[in-house]
């Protein structure tokens, strides 16, 4: 025990057996935001806050505290001949950095024109046990540290709670924006029998009440096709994914999709939702459609308006990497994999190999600017409907911002037969070795037989969408608590 926490400790058990509680339960004074005071100062007028202490600054008779609260910083003046030199000496002896205070007084500009609560009474509302590890408005240098204890990150640095900010007023804006365009904001559950939805290892569970083994979803997207069947039409939904892969810059195991499935729709019209949507939110979040992205050491402006570039994936494999995947063979296709020290599990198979030298050669080395990379090889994309004028290829997009895959999206395969078709070559490519081959949900498939309209769906990956908002290039940055290998 450090002996901060255990002087600390000591002052508490003192305040107790004087009869003070140093936890009480609300405080003495009904505070005001602070935000609201700084907001709009009224000069003269009795004022009550609340928050926590972040600096001490005695100056003879006069001690000056500085208290923020919601993310806000005010200044607190204790003068000994107002608040009597018992008061005085109690809250130097008693009160430390990290304490919460309540304080009663009134509002004024000191000379130097800061603005400032004169106490007239005070009260202690929590006894911290630790001080804060650095100043507030200071960063947390330990990546480590900022990470594993991410409250204290938040609590120190404006700036980390901002970005904080911006990913709940992301996510707020994305439901408003969804609702305008007539969509039903559902649930569909997190515990499922079956995984599906993309190509991903699970986290496995076991419910002891059905004695059988079941999954974390990797996905939203099969109940929620389930509910097209069921007859809504339009619907989305905003939760937690779970994929058993990499943790690095861009992958945390546990992560935020928005998904959305619209009847009577196809990817061209995904196309032009997910533009619309992305401009709006981030218009109504940053007040702005331009942001600022690091490239390469360089911050590059990224225009997020519409209309977002549209380039075949075939196209873009030509245009950028100088390969011409259609002239190929498979044999140099093969020999590409080796070049590039790309692995296939389950066997070689064409079309993900295409989409393996695309997503190393291409997607995060040129796509900076909104970028939609359509038609994917169809083998790629077992839950996609084939394309109308090619049927080698699906209607699938993937859209690129500053190099990132944000979204995915199809027109849905709502073939049954072929659905079923689709899935039993998963299988095999599972039976080859391939762990994040789909694997067979005959439940669905049964749903599907049922019938369900054509429809278009899109998958958002929100971490990633606030990564471009905010400008940072780690997925841990966003995510208010990320996944950290214990101690």
């Amino acid at each position: 025990m450090s002996i901060e926490r255990e002087q600390r400790k000591l002052i508490r058990e003192e305040l107790i057996s004087q009869g003070v509680n140093p936890y009480p339960h609300i405080p003495k004074y009904a505070p005001i935001p602070i935000k609201d005071i700084v907001s709009n100062p009224k000069i003269g007028t009795h004022v009550a806050i609340a928050g926590r202490v972040a600096s001490i600054r005695r100056h003879g008779k006069l001690v000056f505290v500085d208290v923020i609260d919601d993310g806000y910083r005010i200044q607190v003046m204790l003068s000994q001949n107002t608040i009597g030199k018992e008061k005085f000496d109690w809250f130097l002896k008693y009160v430390n950095l990290g304490d919460f205070i309540n304080v009663f007084g009134d509002l004024m500009y000191t000379k130097r024109g800061e603005l400032t609560v004169n106490a007239r009474d005070y009260q202690l509302l929590t006894k911290a046990l630790r001080s804060p590890p650095v100043k507030w408005g200071h960063r947390i240098l330990d990546p480590e540290v900022r990470y594993r204890k991410r409250y204290l990150d938040i609590m120190m640095t404006p700036s980390v709670r901002r970005i904080l900010e911006i990913r709940f007023k992301t996510i707020e804006e994305i439901r408003k924006f969804m609702w305008s365009k007539g969509f039903i904001e559902v649930e569909t559950p997190i515990l499922q029998p079956v995984y599906g939805g993309a190509a991903a290892r699970p986290f496995k569970t076991y419910i002891w009440a059905l004695d059988e083994e079941w999954y974390l979803r990797i996905s939203l997207e099969l109940y929620l096709k389930r509910l097209i069947v069921a007859g809504f039409n339009k619907v989305f939904e905003i939760g937690k994914n779970f994929r058993n892969e990499d943790i690095d810059v861009l992958h945390n195991p546990e992560f935020t999709m928005m998904e959305a499935y619209e009847a009577y729709a196809d990817y061209n019209s995904i196309m032009r939702l997910t533009e619309e949507l992305i401009s709006t939110v981030a218009f109504k979040v940053l007040g702005t459609t331009k942001v600022k992205y690091p490239i390469n050491d360089e911050e590059v402006e990224i225009n997020l308006s519409p209309p977002y570039k549209r380039i075949r994936l075939y196209d873009a494999l030509r245009e950028y990497a100088n390969l011409n995947v259609e002239e190929l063979s498979d044999d140099d296709i093969k020999e590409l994999l080796r070049r590039y020290n790309i692995r296939l599990s389950g066997g070689y198979d064409r079309g993900r190999a295409i989409v393996k030298l695309f997503d190393r050669l291409v997607g995060r080395e040129h796509l900076i600017q909104p970028t939609f990379v359509l038609d994917f090889p169809r083998t790629s994309s077992p839950l996609t409907k084939p394309h109308r004028n090619d049927p080698d290829l699906a209607e699938r997009f993937e859209l690129y911002i500053a190099g990132i895959e944000l979204a995915n999206a199809y027109t849905e395969l709502n073939d049954p037969v072929l659905q079923e078709e689709y899935f039993r070559m998963e299988e095999e490519r599972r039976k080859l070795g391939d762990e994040e081959a789909h694997p067979y949900d005959w439940d669905f498939v049964e749903a599907l037989e049922y019938g369900m309209p054509p429809t278009g769906g899109l998958g958002l990956g929100i971490d990633r969408l606030v990564m471009i908002f905010t400008g940072t290039t780690s997925i841990k940055e966003v995510i208010p608590f990320p996944m950290m290998k214990s101690k």
